[in-house]
């Protein structure tokens, strides 16, 4: 299974901002996920509410407290690192290799479902983390959603570089 993706222009938002850590400009931020990707690089961008994106520098990035603090180059004191506020991202072409038979979820999203059959269910357009494993969101052609849990038993193939899943699922099934 391919794991390749097309490179997206735009930074996918990974994490929320929340304010200064300690006195020498250190941020606190909340990930809406893993940590690996922002832990393992250091072009990230600054995405504020606005929509605005601002390429920042990571000077260094450490786990705390079930998030993240990060030294921004150029932030050197609380109030500045207060005053940042918005999401932190990553380009896509900057996130960590996966291992085998594990996807990012932006990868996923878009991609086309069909059965065993061959059968088109529906497009993904979100994933659900339920805690005991990821499930699709597929949104069928009549605008109806069905939800597919992401486990072996039911998801049979998933090619990210041609946008297709392969699903053991009866078009019947809600």
């Amino acid at each position: 299974m391919s794991k390749e993706s097309k490179v997206s222009a735009e930074p996918i938002v990974l994490g929320a901002l929340h304010g200064a850590y300690g006195l020498k400009g250190w941020v606190r931020i909340r990930p809406f996920q893993d940590t690996a990707s922002l832990l393992a690089s250091k072009n990230w961008f600054l995405i504020e509410r606005e929509g605005q994106n601002h390429p920042i520098v990571v000077e260094d990035v450490k786990e705390h407290a079930g998030g993240l603090i990060a030294k921004i180059k150029g932030v050197d004191s609380p109030e500045k690192a207060d005053a940042l506020r918005g999401a932190v991202g990553l380009l896509r072409q900057d996130f960590p290799p996966t291992e085998e038979g594990t996807y990012y979820w932006v990868d996923l999203i878009g991609c086309q479902v069909t059965n065993r059959s061959s059968e088109l269910i529906g497009i993904v357009s979100g994933l659900i983390d339920n805690g005991a494993h990821d499930v699709l969101e597929v949104k069928k052609a009549d605008g109806a959603t069905v939800l597919i849990p992401f486990v072996e038993s039911y998801i049979l193939a998933v090619d990210v570089a041609s946008k297709k899943i392969t699903a053991d699922w009866d078009l019947n099934w809600d």
